[in-house]
């Protein structure tokens, strides 16, 4: 059979066209669905877009606010400067980025070791020797081994936070420091015997010196002697010096009692 071109025409599938659309219609339904959402039409928004942004300003606003606590200092610091400091009490700074602050306990008394190291306090207090921390000597050419305390406090919280990295490794190197200076002064007997206290302020008052001299804003609370020993390896002959030298004194005092008792005594008679 012959077809003409219409039946042809008419016989190939012809494509689909895509439905046209109605961008008005489309924009109405769109503020018709927002007027909905925001509950009597898009007037409205404005105003709650608003208080919104206050309620995020007022916020912002309440992130500088801050308590120092009895005991502490506040450092505030503005894009990263100190600027003044705040004693306790209720505060408010610039909000972050523009302040911020630091609070330092001033009142608390904090602690170094040197010669030792605590390793547990409860149950029982258990401690590991640091020999290359202890190990000093005399001005009379012996070895001594020195376990001691520093106690501080800070001065001033600015310089204590700024102008030391490590305040704690500062304290304990100018303290084993002093110490070995003062210790290299004396004689092993003051050391171990009767020169303890004086051993102990001497070295306060140059620790002193030189924490100042760093301007670390950091006071000296106290030094102590922990334990003073010779070392190890001539202990016992330490010891043996120590025990003689106890009965000499007690011997000595033994005679001067005697002598106090049979003297009087004698003249009496006389």
């Amino acid at each position: 059979m012959l077809f003409d071109d219409d039946d042809k025409k008419k016989q190939e599938p012809q494509p689909q066209q895509p439905p046209e659309i109605d961008l008005d219609e489309v924009i109405k339904k769109a503020l018709v669905n927002i007027q909905k959402m925001f509950g009597g039409g898009v007037r409205k928004l404005l105003p709650k877009a608003g208080f919104l942004v206050v309620i995020i300003i007022l916020g912002w606003f309440a992130t500088g606010l801050y308590v120092v606590q009895p005991g502490e200092k506040g450092v505030v610091q503005r894009f990263g400067k100190a600027t003044y400091t705040s004693p306790p009490g209720p505060h408010w700074h610039l909000p972050f980025p523009i302040e911020s602050v630091i609070k330092v306990s001033v009142e608390r008394v904090r602690r170094i070791e040197i010669g030792f190291k605590t390793i547990r306090q409860v149950p029982s207090a258990q401690y590991r020797k640091i020999a290359q921390e202890a190990l000093m000597l005399t001005g009379d050419k012996n070895i001594v081994n020195i376990e001691f305390i520093v106690q501080y406090k800070v001065r001033d919280a600015i310089k204590y936070l700024f102008n030391v990295k490590n305040p704690d490794d500062t304290v304990k190197d100018a303290a084993e420091a002093a110490m070995r200076e003062i210790v290299g002064r004396e004689h092993i007997d003051e050391v171990l015997t009767t020169g303890k206290f004086k051993v102990q302020q001497d070295t306060k008052l140059l620790l002193q010196g030189i924490i100042d001299k760093y301007k670390t804003g950091i006071s000296i609370v106290a030094v102590q002697l922990q334990d003073v020993t010779p070392p190890q390896e001539v202990a016992s002959a330490f010891k043996d010096v120590q025990s003689a030298r106890e009965d000499r004194e007690k011997s000595i005092n033994e005679a001067e009692g005697y002598r106090n008792d049979i003297i009087p005594k004698a003249k009496g008679e006389a």
